[in-house]
């Protein structure tokens, strides 16, 4: 379970804190690049590609967060609506459906992440389509995370059945799935200091289609 000081910065979080200095827009004429990015920003060993399409609302997570998650990778998690809130408040349980190992599943693949097997994609009602939304009639949103490479048990290939469609361009379907290390925990959680995975924003987008 950890030690005391641990479980007692576990069970202080009632409430899930922004950070919108750091909120983003992933599309030409906003943040926008090509290939792996090589902004000197602290990513970790494993390369990033711009999550073209998605918004980005950054969750607070630490005053240090580059000291403190020196070395970690971005990688992301997919999963319903009504799970959404849960998660961020206590963290995320190890994958029932384990075809790679026991632990946490996630991706460096935004475009892998956001398959409706994974991520819920939900239609806009009517009313909220104009009011809220610019334009669109579906919304998805997939979870980013960081994790230590060190805690990536196993990289695998993908379990969509889909070995002759390539998924996404930058990422083989051979390496394209992470199993992150549960640390024999049943939930996995992000305020833990010892936490093996943490959740630093969420992705959002709207498209006029079913994606």
């Amino acid at each position: 379970m950890g030690t005391i000081e641990s479980l007692k910065q576990q069970f202080s979080r009632t409430e899930i804190r922004l950070n919108p200095e750091y909120d983003r827009i992933y599309a030409r004429d906003h943040n926008f690049w090509e290939g792996n990015n090589n902004d000197g920003k602290d990513r970790g060993n494993q390369p990033y590609y711009c999550p073209v399409g998605w918004r980005r609302v950054s969750l607070y997570v630490t005053d240090d967060f580059y000291g403190k998650f020196k070395g970690w990778c971005i990688c992301y998690h997919g999963t319903k609506f009504a799970y959404g809130l849960s998660i961020l408040l206590n963290g995320l349980k190890p994958a029932q459906i384990i075809a790679h190992g026991t632990g946490v599943y996630a991706t460096p693949s935004v475009q892998y992440a956001c398959h409706p097997r994974y991520a819920e994609v939900r239609l806009i009602e009517k009313q909220y389509q104009s009011k809220i939304f610019k334009s669109g009639s579906y919304i998805q949103y997939v979870l980013e995370c960081r994790v230590h490479p060190d805690n990536i048990k196993k990289i695998g290939k993908e379990t969509l059945n889909a070995s002759s469609t390539v998924v996404d361009p930058n990422i083989s379907n051979e390496s394209i799935e992470w199993v992150i290390d549960h640390q024999n925990k049943n939930i996995v959680d992000f305020n833990d200091p010892q936490s093996s995975i943490v959740c630093t924003g969420i992705l959002m987008r709207v498209t006029d289609k079913h994606p």
